[in-house]
């Protein structure tokens, strides 16, 4: 009994999400007004901000050296793989929500809670830190007048001495917040003309730092000072994991789905050209950095402005002070926008109070939801600084980014598509009108010879052809012959969770034994063995499986599994370079979020409540026959054309 119970609540814990019909996935209180051209800036405005005017110079100078450059690419990578399975679910799924959505869909509400819980944390922390830096850039212009006013007038002198506070109340930051925040209860089209107008003034300024700096460069600084690397591979690595926080944004396009006119088109042809150019323009700027100055004379609170001082250019401190405002501010704006609209989500769902999902009728923004979003931020800006949120940022997107690939791959081997198309019915019912011939004429010939030998292969195996099951041409092997008694899509999520966990487990060595490898201690190298040799067996098990073809003219990422897998693997590496005290601050997220989901999100679920309607209606007699399981199809489809061609033969 007390199992049956376990596998019920489990059960629960991973109801999905149901979309609907295609009408009804298109239908939504939010207005669509967005363009391409719209959604690249949106995607630039989001990424370019502090990530470029203050993150470069901190980890180039405390981390990497010139290595920067390829720390930059390392992650521009990571952040186009997350990219694609993100355009696929969003051409997919033209609704809000991102990374909640998706994974609702595919993995299960509990997980879709936890991912969204994250991204509200994401976001969160981005548009605080970002704040922050924006307050930071203008009270360096200004001569520290704003941080004296708060600490000499406000404080008396008197700073904060606790460890993990800020040592001062960032008061503008928080009114910064504000006033953004009334820009987004404007509306999606007040918001994106707003993030243009700022995006073609730092545009401008990107081009003067590059032109400008080349002009200006030293290739000595990355021969002397310990050479290109000069702490070696793994700050690279380390560099990467932290730079990674620079990409976050382009998640802000999916976000927008909603709020798109053509989402289907705009969504992956923005996606592609704003990680491209963020790409190219983070590489060109940390390299000119550090040709510049010497890494280690470079002024981590105003790289860039100090670096044109240095060189002899002043006038151009005052372009790049303008150039970082202006990139600081969109990104707020872009992460306030984004914020919203993931609690908005949640709780048109029934996993957040049902207050953060209603919309304004003038103005077609979720208001209730921007400002919790507001309160959440402007705490976070007061008492945090920005070296205390940073990193605490990068795991909530990593984790987001590894459970969308994650969903794409078990969304790509699922028998069902999301418009839920019985794909054995309708072939069953394709054979029996192709072939009247099973029908009680009884002076017709014997059916068994008109039988074709697709409907053969049909009564014999009812899983043939069905997403998710052995494709033909591997089931006759012996080995694998095993693999088709199982339900569509099992076998392929199995072997996806062990290569998961073997992959952890292997890139967990390479980052804590590397010694112990290097200097050929048999037992790091037998893990090491075994843990890759057991993931890459289980995940070549998946291409083996029969893909879902659904149909639609939209973007698919090509070469699923590869790439989703290569997503993983570059989350993974990235997620375990961050300290052990993140983690700690993120377990304790996490809690709160649980919490919140027991005592609220799991009662007040909307999935839930369809399924105790249906449940009570089907005791009640009301309900329509359910429709069946893919195994009682085939079984039904299969008993019925027996009993049929056995009528016909006797």
């Amino acid at each position: 009994m007390a199992c049956t119970s376990c596998w019920q609540l489990l059960g629960l814990l991973c109801r999905k999400k149901n979309l609907g019909t295609e009408e009804e996935m298109y239908h939504t209180p939010l207005r669509r007004t967005l363009t391409t051209f719209q959604l690249v800036l949106m995607g630039l405005g989001a990424m370019i901000g502090a990530g470029l005017y203050v993150l470069t110079g901190v980890e180039a100078k405390e981390v990497t050296g010139p290595a920067i450059v390829i720390s930059y690419a390392l992650a521009g990578i990571a952040a186009m793989l997350s990219a694609l399975c993100y355009v696929e679910f969003a051409c997919r799924i033209p609704r809000t929500g991102s990374a909640y959505t998706f994974t609702y869909i595919s993995l299960g509400e509990l997980w879709a809670f936890l991912i969204g819980w994250n991204l509200i944390l994401e976001y969160s922390i981005a548009g605080a830190s970002v704040a922050s830096s924006f307050i930071g850039y203008l009270d360096f212009l200004c001569g520290n007048a704003l941080s004296n006013f708060i600490i000499n007038t406000l404080l008396r002198g008197k700073l904060w001495t606790v460890s993990f506070l800020a040592p001062y109340p960032n008061i503008f930051a928080a009114l910064f917040v504000i006033l953004t925040t009334l820009a987004i209860i404007c509306g999606a089209k007040v918001s994106a003309w707003i993030n243009g107008l700022f995006m073609a003034i730092n545009a401008v300024i990107i081009s003067i730092i590059i032109i400008l700096g080349f002009q200006k460069s030293d290739i000595r600084n990355w021969q002397d000072y310990g050479g290109f690397v000069p702490r070696g591979p793994e700050s690279v690595l380390a560099g990467a994991a932290t730079l990674f926080f620079s990409y976050v944004g382009f998640d802000a396009i999916a976000v927008a789905n909603e709020e798109t006119v053509d989402p289907r088109k705009s969504i992956p042809r923005a996606t592609f050209i704003s990680v491209v150019i963020a790409t190219v323009v983070y590489v060109l700027c940390s390299a000119v950095l550090t040709l510049m100055v010497p890494y280690p004379e470079l002024d981590v609170s105003s790289a860039f402005a100090n670096a044109f001082v240095v060189t002899g250019v002043k006038w151009a401190q005052w372009a790049v002070g303008v150039g970082a405002l202006c990139a600081m501010f969109t990104s707020v704006l872009m992460s306030m926008y984004c914020l919203p609209r993931s609690i908005y989500a949640m709780a048109t769902d029934g996993l957040l109070f049902s207050c953060l999902g209603e919309v304004n009728e003038s103005t077609g923004v979720p208001v209730v939801a921007t400002l919790f979003a507001m309160t959440l931020v402007v705490l976070l800006t007061l008492f945090f600084s920005l070296s205390e949120l940073v990193e605490f940022l990068s795991i909530g997107v990593l984790l987001g980014y590894m459970f969308v690939s994650v969903a794409v791959i078990i969304l790509r081997y699922q028998p069902d598509s999301l418009l839920v198309e019985e794909s054995v019915t309708l072939e069953m019912h394709t054979i029996s009108q192709d072939h009247p011939s099973a029908s009680t004429d009884r002076g017709t010939t014997p059916s068994q010879s008109s039988r074709s030998k697709d409907e053969e292969r049909l009564l014999g195996d009812p899983y043939l052809g069905v997403p998710g099951t052995l494709r033909e041409e591997f089931r006759g092997v012996p080995v694998l012959k095993e693999l088709t008694r199982f339900r569509p899509g099992l076998v392929v999520n199995t072997c996806l969770g062990i290569s998961f966990v073997l992959f952890l487990c292997a890139v967990a060595i390479l980052e804590f034994g590397l010694q112990q490898l290097l200097s050929g201690e048999w037992w790091a190298v037998s893990l090491l063995v075994i843990t890759l040799s057991g993931g890459l067996l289980s995940f070549l098990v998946i291409p083996l499986h029969k893909q879902n073809e659904a149909s639609g003219n939209y973007y698919r990422v090509d070469f699923v599994p590869l790439l989703p897998g290569l997503s993983i693997l570059c989350d993974m590496m990235l997620v375990l370079q961050l300290k052990p005290v993140t983690w700690l601050r993120f377990l304790i997220w996490v809690v709160i979020g649980l919490l919140i989901y027991a005592l609220y999100g799991f009662r007040h679920s909307k999935e839930g409540r369809r399924g105790e309607q249906e449940r009570v209606r089907e005791e009640d007699g009301h309900q329509d026959q359910p429709s069946p399981s893919y195994g009682s199809i085939e079984e039904s489809n299969r008993d019925k054309s027996l009993a049929t061609t056995q009528g016909s033969d006797l």
